[in-house]
């Protein structure tokens, strides 16, 4: 299929999904924790202040230009896809059960490297103002802050698809997986409550990955916390913020004082 004809007329399907994907988990989210049981969850609240009005409408105005881009840097990848010149594959006999789980563990792993040192890059000084700014409006953040991103930012945030798809052998499940993956954890990243439990720094396998207070500090703090699915790199680069485990221990602190009383 023609290249121009390809994507006028896969472009509206995709920004429709894109739509749905954001809208459906962030709304969610949004009904849950800030409408319908905000006072259920107000002892979890990370910052004490609730977000503004007119904050979360500037985040689902940007997140809306945002899924515009990512529908057409998607809809230009699946023209690539259909022409047989990536490396997705349709058969899962084509390799196993076992590349399809170690597959999408690799899309994580390397996921997570890719958006530690990107995320590293706009926070530099001369690129922050162009390229991250906008998503650092969002202080405190809600679940519409999730695809709030500025044009570049954008362009970032998709370039692990690419390097995916025309690298690593890849099933469409792997992708539909690491996507519903994905956006729950970005979801819940930005809802504004904590909902790791007390014993969260002691589990053996828990304490590797993160909470809602990591990314919340990263947008109050700014230069701090900057992983995604693991405390891996910030753990090795010295980058969490120094009071990360105490923040969250005073959460549960007064959260269990509000359930007590």
């Amino acid at each position: 299929m023609e290249f121009t004809y390809f994507i006028k007329q896969y472009f509206i399907i995709y920004a429709l999904i894109f739509f749905c994907y954001y809208l459906i988990p962030a709304g969610s989210c949004y009904l849950l924790f800030h409408v319908v049981n905000k006072n259920k969850w107000e002892s979890r609240r990370i910052q004490n202040r609730p977000p503004k009005k007119n904050s979360v409408l500037r985040e689902i105005k940007t997140s809306l230009i945002a899924i515009s881009l990512f529908s057409l840097y998607t809809t230009i990848l699946c023209y690539f896809i259909s022409i047989g010149k990536t490396r997705l594959y349709l058969s899962v006999s084509d390799h196993s059960i076992g590349y399809l789980v170690l597959s999408l563990l690799i899309f994580i792993v390397v996921q997570d490297t890719y958006f530690y040192w990107t995320h590293r890059f706009m926070h530099l000084k001369k690129i922050f103002p162009y390229v991250h700014r906008s998503h650092h409006l969002s202080n405190p953040p809600t679940p519409f802050a999730t695809l709030n991103f500025g044009v570049w930012e954008t362009i970032i945030e998709f370039g692990i698809y690419p390097l995916m798809i025309f690298f690593v052998p890849l099933h469409p499940i792997t992708i539909g997986i690491f996507l519903i993956y994905n956006v729950t954890i970005n979801t819940a990243g930005h809802i504004g409550y904590e909902l790791m439990p007390r014993s969260f720094f002691n589990h053996p396998i828990l304490k590797y990955g993160l909470t809602v207070t990591h990314h919340d500090m990263h947008h109050s703090k700014v230069n701090c916390n900057y992983g995604i699915y693991f405390s891996f790199w910030d753990r090795i680069m010295h980058t969490n913020h120094a009071d990360y485990e105490s923040t969250f221990m005073q959460l549960k602190n007064k959260s269990s004082i509000k359930k007590e009383n």
